[in-house]
């Protein structure tokens, strides 16, 4: 549960109305006045609200990797740091295609067992970035034969 509370649109300076009309559009109404996720924390910068959200889209569209994989790479950094917000990847992995397998293991601090190689490197690179902050250089090789370079700075990010 966030510590913040709910912004009031009626005491909004423009930059953060803009913001926050932004994002009511394309999330909706709030409940409560709370957005849930990053959101409540960013719209207190609107520069750095408007700038995470451009972020993400590029994520959310333009990503090189499959839709599942970036999902999971989510969901294993909510594990790492217990992040129940962000445990919430873990589902929309699945219905994008991840192996539900794959997300208990995640879960549980085990490796998964998967015939998807981009499951697997990108399991092992962010195990690697969040425990170790980098990476050797067999996996790197082996992260760039199966999901390329730009796959490998996506994941990091």
């Amino acid at each position: 549960m966030t510590r913040l509370g709910p912004l009031d649109p009626e005491t909004m300076d423009e930059a953060l109305r803009k913001e926050y009309d932004s994002l009511v559009r394309n999330r909706g109404v709030p409940p409560e006045g709370i957005f849930g996720g990053p959101f409540d924390g960013w719209l207190r910068s609107p520069v750095l609200c408007h700038e995470m959200r451009v972020f993400g889209g590029m994520l959310w569209e333009q990503t090189s990797l499959d839709r599942g994989v970036v999902e999971l790479a989510i969901a294993i950094a909510a594990a790492y740091w217990h992040s129940n917000v962000d445990w919430s990847h873990a589902a929309r992995a699945v219905e994008l295609g991840i192996d539900q397998a794959v997300l208990d293991a995640v879960e549980a601090g085990r490796r998964p067992a998967s015939d998807r190689a981009d499951v697997l490197v990108t399991y092992d690179l962010a195990q690697a970035f969040l425990q170790n902050k980098s990476l050797s250089a067999s996996l790197y090789e082996h992260a760039v034969s199966v999901i390329g370079e730009r796959g490998i700075v996506e994941v990091a990010f």
